[in-house]
């Protein structure tokens, strides 16, 4: 990376720090172009070489997460692939981004970044040969993925709303699920 491309890295930085100290103080409805590159004390035309407006901002932070879960999934060797390592993996990754998770939830665009998830379910499925995957048609595994995805940002959502003194640990959770999975695949 040369110093123009670092540069222009680290202003996407600064504005997108700006963009979450705003949210933390003002609805995103009322946040403004000028008021993220005022706070990132960068220009407005800063602002829109890096991004079209705040809803791209919000969409490059949220391709941004779907890209480093992707990552850390991919992180996993096939021999100790199982279900519950892979649960574990969701839950740690998401209690690692959760001061900007639970802005995002505070203000109700949390749900928002799962439409940018949905498209890149199917992909997930197709990148690790897991245990519990079936052979399915394109189909099939859209409607496993979308009713897998769905449970587990919906999961996220009520988990991560709750502050830290409140939440149960990612290992907690992570238990919970496979304990009730568990019920539900003997049931």
């Amino acid at each position: 990376m040369n110093g123009k491309e670092r540069m222009a890295e680290q202003s996407r930085t600064w504005l997108m720090d700006a963009f979450f100290e705003l949210l933390q103080t003002k609805p995103y409805e009322m946040i403004t172009v000028k008021d993220i590159s005022e706070r990132a004390q960068l220009s407005r035309r800063t602002f829109y070489r890096a991004f079209k407006d705040k809803n791209d901002l919000l969409n490059v932070y949220g391709d941004g997460l779907i890209r480093d879960y992707i990552a850390a999934l991919q992180s996993v060797t096939a021999d100790k692939l199982n279900f519950e390592r892979v649960l574990k993996l969701f839950f740690n990754f998401w209690w690692i981004k959760r001061d900007r998770v639970r802005i995002l939830i505070h203000q109700n665009l949390f749900m928002n970044l799962l439409n940018r998830m949905n498209p890149e379910a199917p992909r997930l499925y197709d990148l690790f040969d897991a245990p519990w995957h079936i052979e399915g048609s394109q189909q099939e595994i859209a409607y496993i993925m979308s009713f897998s995805v769905g449970g587990f940002w919906n999961v996220l959502n009520t988990w991560l709303a709750k502050d830290d003194d409140q939440a149960q640990s990612p290992a907690l959770v992570a238990d919970s699920l496979v304990q009730a999975l568990n019920k539900l695949s003997r049931s």
